[in-house]
Formats: C-alpha cells, sequence, structure tokens
C-alpha cells in the first residue's frame, strides 16, 4: 500500500504545530476516553513527517515490501533507468522479478542494496584518503 500525501497551506500549518507538540517527552495521541502512549522511536517517526509536511513537501509512505518499477527505483537511487537496468539489475546486485516484460523491485532489496553501496563508497573514500595522508598529499 503507497500513502501520498501534498499538504495546503492549513495542513501545513496544522503540521508544524503538532511537530512541536511531539517534541515533547510525554506524548499520548487520545481521542474522547482512550488515551494512548507513543514510543520514543514512534513520536521520532511522526515528528519527522510532519516536518516534512510543515515545509510544504509531498510525502509518500512506502511499506518495505511495496514493489517498484524500475523508474521508481532509479529515482530513488538517484540514477538513470538505464544504468539502474544495465549495471545494477542485470548483473544481479539487486533481486527483481518480472511481471509480463516489467521488472519489479522490492523496496527493502532497494534499500540494503543503497545502504550496501553507501558502505563500499566510504570505504573506498577511507582508503584513498588514507593512500593520500601517506604519500603527503593530504
Amino acid at each position: 500500500m503507497t500513502l501520498h500525501h501534498t499538504p495546503d497551506l492549513k495542513e501545513q500549518t496544522l503540521a508544524k504545530d503538532a511537530q512541536q507538540l511531539l517534541s515533547q517527552n510525554d506524548v499520548r495521541l487520545s481521542t474522547g476516553s482512550t488515551s494512548l502512549p507513543l514510543t520514543p522511536a514512534l513520536a521520532e517517526l511522526l515528528r519527522g513527517l510532519l516536518e516534512r509536511l510543515g515545509n510544504g513537501e509531498s510525502v509518500t509512505i512506502l511499506s518495505q515490501q511495496e514493489e517498484l518499477s524500475t523508474q521508481q527505483a532509479a529515482d530513488l537511487l538517484g540514477v538513470s533507468r538505464p544504468y539502474l537496468i544495465e549495471q545494477v539489475l542485470n548483473q544481479g546486485r539487486i533481486p527483481y522479478r518480472k511481471v509480463g516484460s516489467h521488472r519489479r523491485i522490492r523496496l527493502s532489496d532497494l534499500l540494503a542494496y543503497q545502504q550496501k553501496d553507501l558502505r563500499e563508497r566510504k570505504a573506498l573514500a577511507d582508503q584513498i584518503t588514507a593512500e593520500a595522508q601517506e604519500m603527503g598529499l593530504y
């Protein structure tokens, strides 16, 4: 299930006010006679959502099991669709399934790839920096 929303000006103001309320320590949701405490993690998640809505950003919430098209996946990674297909999917770096002639990529697999890629890039940058320092270039 995908949820998407773009706030209007009134909702932006309400989101900012709600974000302020969520910054308090003991946050509870109440309606009528029912009151439930929010865990710190849930309060933080809602604060992040409300911050973006308060800034007028469109927000989309996806389940980790959601399947994305190759264009959606490429957009999330910040790469071109041809690069995603040729350099990532066809090389087996992210699993996918085919629906007819279309590839579908599970969001959880895409995010795992993204995290692994970031770790590898950081390790490479650290290695290059260390070598430059040893050579007296940095």
